[in-house]
């Protein structure tokens, strides 16, 4: 769940992931992990297409 404050802008958006400990994590945090699952994206599907299957695992 994304959670993003209205009430007050100076909180930043965070993003909760809800599990048995619920952890909350900075929107800034995520957004550099997404940042970096889209870039080992790329360089899986580049390596696929060159058949460079070893590369990928």
């Amino acid at each position: 769940m994304a959670s993003v404050p209205d009430e007050d802008p100076n909180l930043e958006p965070t993003v909760h992931i809800h599990s048995h400990d619920e952890h909350v994590i900075p929107y800034e945090i995520m957004r550099w992990f997404m940042e970096q699952v889209g870039e080992q994206v790329e360089r899986c599907r580049a390596a696929y297409e060159h058949g460079d299957r070893e590369a990928v695992e």
